[in-house]
């Protein structure tokens, strides 16, 4: 594994700790999408909305607020659907849509 791709990923999985941050990975789209939908639907308010030329082709991201909290929704057309946020909202959403949530990302490929 390439050394500056390792520390990356080191890096990441650190702020996850440090800020108390958990992540619901390997989505699929449907669930994602519906996952999304209810948030708007309940109170949380975009943020940002990535609007690159690719934008839902092959990549998106979407930032919500709601009293303070906040959430970043990430799919691309490989891996599908991630949530992730404080680890109260991430156990909340994750027992409601029967999901897993994790404390760091998990890595593909894995890393040595």
């Amino acid at each position: 594994m390439n050394p500056v791709v390792t520390l990356g990923r080191k890096t990441v999985d650190l702020k996850f700790k440090a800020l108390g941050l958990k992540i619901i990975q390997d989505i699929p789209t449907d669930d994602f999408n519906r996952i999304l939908e209810f948030h708007l639907n309940n109170g949380w308010i975009k943020t940002y909305e990535y609007d690159g030329f690719d934008a839902w082709i092959d990549y998106g991201k979407v930032k919500l607020s709601n009293e303070g909290r906040k959430l970043k929704f990430e799919w691309d057309n490989w891996s599908e659907g991630e949530i992730s946020g404080k680890a109260k909202d991430i156990e909340a959403l994750a027992a409601k849509f029967k999901f897993t949530g994790r404390e760091t990302p998990n890595w593909w490929p894995k890393s040595t």
